[in-house]
């Protein structure tokens, strides 16, 4: 809804109403109330209107309302009955999805200001699986259990409606996942993702992106990817254990960090501990695609993302970040420390031949670096 200055409103949350004295920004005006005071108010709060006839007389007395919700996705009622809190993916290209894997989701109710009102929290299920969760947010004495289920398929569970007041709750927590179904050639681990969201994320509008399965623009946590699940045990497996019984297959728990997706600061997604990064940068890791790239094309790629990780390591602060780039003919290393060398305050050598062997570098970052 779009208002003017001088354009007569009414309140929906509260009685009364007023003229329009102001526009302020997109989402606020300024309401002159019949006292002469300016009230600063959100539009989506707003009402106008309209002169005196057909639905216009509607208004003519005072009357509360709740605020009608614009959304491009189907709302899940707050109930726990299982057919209300499941609900199935829009089907959409594999090129304009996310990747197979398990999601946390945040959806705000208003889609055209998405830094105000409600947010519904979801579950998103992009595997051919069932997945059976269990989802705990951590507090200051420990864990809360907030909801468990199993997830269909190609399928998203409502967990939670949110207000901008709660989301201090939900920075932190642990999603615990086991995946079934009914024939397979293995068995997969399960999988202990842990998720860590800052809330001023909340409050950015480029945090929210478009997730064409949900229809909608969100904040998008990757638990896990499909990809990165192990096997536990595979008809070959069995196979063995029946030659030499006392040797039995052991079980792995897979524990993950939780990743945003796109988020402002993209080396969040690479945090190994507090402050600390490591980003790998072989070209399966930051390419899907790179099957039919060229080997300058590989480069340019991994160079640019090395750059942005570099200034987004700068800008917020960060103590130290591991680059893997490999051996290879060290081009990639050579061209890395060359552009290291450009900055004052950047302290950087061979990383751990323990843990990389001869092919990471680790960067420290003091407080105050520029440019040479």
């Amino acid at each position: 809804m779009k208002l003017k200055v001088g354009d007569k409103v009414k309140f929906l949350n509260q009685v009364g109403g007023g003229i329009v004295s102001k526009v302020v920004s997109s989402q606020i005006v300024n309401v002159t109330d019949d006292t002469g005071f300016d009230i600063p108010t959100l539009i989506k709060d707003l009402i106008k209107v309209e002169p005196l006839e057909g639905a216009g007389k509607l208004f003519e007395q005072d009357i509360k309302a709740s605020t009608p919700i614009e959304q491009h996705y189907q709302s899940q009622p707050a109930t726990k009955e299982y057919t209300d809190n499941i609900s199935s993916l829009r089907p959409v290209p594999e090129s304009r999805n996310i990747d197979r894997g398990l999601y946390l989701a945040f959806v705000p109710h208003e889609q055209r200001w998405l830094i105000t009102g409600d947010i519904d929290v979801y579950l998103v299920n992009r595997t051919p699986y069932t997945a059976l969760v269990s989802v705990f947010l951590q507090t200051d004495t420990g864990y809360n259990g907030v909801d468990y289920s199993d997830i269909p398929s190609e399928s998203k569970m409502y967990v939670a409606t949110i207000n901008r007041d709660s989301i201090a709750s939900w920075s932190k927590g642990v999603v615990q996942t086991l995946f079934h179904y009914d024939e397979g050639a293995t068995v997969l681990s399960p999988v202990s993702a842990d998720f860590k969201i800052k809330g001023s994320r909340f409050y950015k509008e480029e945090s929210y992106v478009e997730t064409p399965c949900i229809d909608a623009k969100a904040i998008v946590v990757s638990l896990v990817k499909l990809s990165d699940v192990k096997s536990v045990a595979t008809i070959e497996v069995k196979a063995s254990c029946k030659e030499d019984k006392d040797e039995q297959p052991k079980e792995h728990i897979m524990v993950k960090k939780a990743k945003i997706m796109n988020p402002d600061n993209i080396l969040e997604q690479y945090f190994i501990e507090p402050n600390v990064a490591e980003v790998d940068l072989h070209i399966e890791a930051i390419y899907s695609n790179c099957k039919d790239l060229d080997d300058h094309s590989k480069f340019e790629i991994q160079m640019n993302f090395f750059s942005k990780c570099l200034n987004d390591a700068i800008i917020n602060h960060v103590q130290k970040v591991i680059f893997i780039h490999g051996v290879g003919a060290g081009v990639l290393k050579n061209e890395i420390i060359k552009e290291l060398k450009k900055y004052k305050g950047l302290h950087y050598f061979d990383a751990s031949m323990a843990k990389y062997g001869v092919g990471a570098t680790e960067v420290y970052f003091s407080q105050n670096i520029e440019m040479l």
